[in-house]
């Protein structure tokens, strides 16, 4: 999943992009005017369709940014220790705040981080119009530095920006929102409602970049149509050291749930100036790979960088690498002698019993059941692919979570899931464009697809998953196992 700006603006960088390996971009609605977004958005669309490419589009809305008012030339710098006061611009204040409804939240004891937590303060009292706050981490400020504040209850609310920003993306088509500060799964439905009262129907990645959005981790991936572990801001919010294991918690979420997870900052940040990653960088994105993420994306790597290109090719570079080796783990369930490797196998189930694990919350359905059979099936004969024939991209989801050794196809006759499709871990999506109305007709045409994208030979065998009858579109209740004929 790559960002695009500046460096990847052109026809050109834009189609050694998807060739190198990404299959969703994603706009920040942060920066660059609509002008700048709405040129972007048709030269994605004109160079995938001239690449045969189905590439979804996610507009990452601001959210609320809290940031300081004018200070005077440079700015200033605060000395640990020393007493400072917070208020609105016009107070004077030491430390003015853009958005004075933010001092009414303020509580004695909480935190203010300023610079991404290079300076922190934590307010003592309120005298008047204006805080007191203590400097525990000094260093310089300076005018619309960005301000976290990770202990403080504040109101999830959306910017006028964000509302223009939602119904202008709507009329453009994009394929997700990424809603940025969520603290719970209301947050969610609030951004998901302004998408409805705009007309739209996109699904929404949900922005885990909050110290209230851990403690509503579970419900807030389950309300999401996905989730992205935003590290920049987390990182600020929450201590460093539990950085990895809130990415590991929020994967196994996903996974759970059968909801994609995105994993998010400074991935090849060196690359922004250099031609190649750190070592660090290379572990990094392959633990992340390990843990099962869906999709990895880049910021400013392919936004600004001065190496898009190589970033791309460097990631695809690593995934596949890191996939090569799981892939390799699960070949060793059966061994070339066609007996059972017993410590494979049970590393098998092991995968298999973490990605059914189900509370009461989450109660097996028929679709769950008829995905696991399908995965435990397509290993057991041997099979090509999976097919999932879906109108939303539900059953590939539930396909997903198991982390097969086949590919995902999946058919259907709605562009919109064709794209957004991509943003699921090993999906393939193909596009049917005749009406079906029977099981031979579908199987028909998957075979013609696969055939036509050399994704399969005579003599394959694959599974179909479908909803039966047909004619009603109803949850997946059917699998099918074929042998293409060619």
């Amino acid at each position: 999943m790559a960002t695009l700006g500046p460096a990847s603006a052109s026809a050109e960088i834009l189609r050694l992009l998807l060739r190198a390996g990404v299959d969703v971009v994603r706009l920040n609605l942060s920066h660059g005017s609509r002008e700048d977004h709405h040129r972007l958005m048709q030269l994605v669309r004109q160079v995938a369709g001239e690449e045969d490419r189905l590439v979804p589009i996610i507009a990452d809305l601001m959210g609320p940014r809290f940031r300081l008012g004018s200070l005077p030339g440079d700015g200033r710098t605060l000395s640990d220790g020393h007493q400072v006061t917070l208020g609105a611009p016009t107070t004077g204040a030491e430390v003015p705040i853009d958005d004075s409804r933010l001092l009414s939240h303020l509580q004695p004891g909480e935190r203010v981080l300023i610079d991404n937590g290079l300076v922190e303060l934590v307010i003592e009292k309120r005298h008047g119009e204006t805080l007191r706050a203590r400097v525990t981490s000094g260093g310089p400020i300076a005018t619309r530095k960005g301000i976290n504040l990770p202990d403080t209850d504040l109101p999830f609310t959306i910017s006028t920006k964000d509302r223009e920003d939602i119904r202008w993306a709507v009329s453009e088509g994009v394929d997700y929102f990424a809603a940025s500060y969520v603290g719970s799964a209301a947050d969610v439905e609030a951004v998901r409602q302004e998408v409805h009262r705009a007309g739209g129907d996109q699904l929404l990645v949900a922005k885990l970049e909050r110290a209230l959005a851990v403690e509503h981790l579970e419900e807030i991936v389950a309300a999401a149509d996905a989730s992205m572990v935003a590290r920049g801001d987390l990182g600020v919010e929450v201590p460093l050291d539990t950085v990895p294991v809130l990415q590991k918690r929020i994967v196994d979420a996903g996974r759970r749930l059968s909801k994609p997870i995105i994993v998010a900052t400074q991935m090849l940040e060196s690359m922004m100036e250099h031609p190649r990653p750190s070592r660090a960088e290379s572990s990094d994105i392959a633990n992340a790979v390990f843990e099962g993420v869906d999709a990895l994306m880049l910021s400013g790597e392919t936004a600004a960088g001065h190496y898009p290109v190589q970033a791309v090719e460097t990631m695809s570079r690593i995934i596949h690498q890191a996939e090569g080796y799981e892939a390799s783990r699960h070949q060793a369930v059966t061994n070339v002698a066609g007996g059972v490797d017993r410590a494979a196998l049970e590393l098998f189930r092991a995968a298999i019993d973490v990605a059914s694990q189900d509370s009461d919350r989450i109660p097996v359905e028929i679709p769950d059941a008829v995905a696991e059979a399908a995965v435990i099936t397509a290993r057991r004969l041997g099979v090509r692919s999976i097919v999932a024939f879906s109108q939303s991209g539900f059953t590939a989801r539930l396909v997903a979570r198991f982390r097969p050794a086949n590919p995902i196809a999946v058919c259907t006759n709605n562009p919109e899931t064709a794209r957004r499709v991509q943003l699921i871990w090993g999906t393939r999506p193909l596009l049917v464009s005749e009406e079906l109305e029977h099981h031979s007709q579908l199987v028909q045409a998957v075979e013609r697809l696969l055939l036509a994208q050399d994704l399969v030979e005579s003599g394959d065998r694959i599974v179909i998953l479908m909803g039966d009858p047909l004619a009603d579109r109803p949850r997946t209740n059917l699998m099918r196992v074929h042998e293409v004929v060619g």
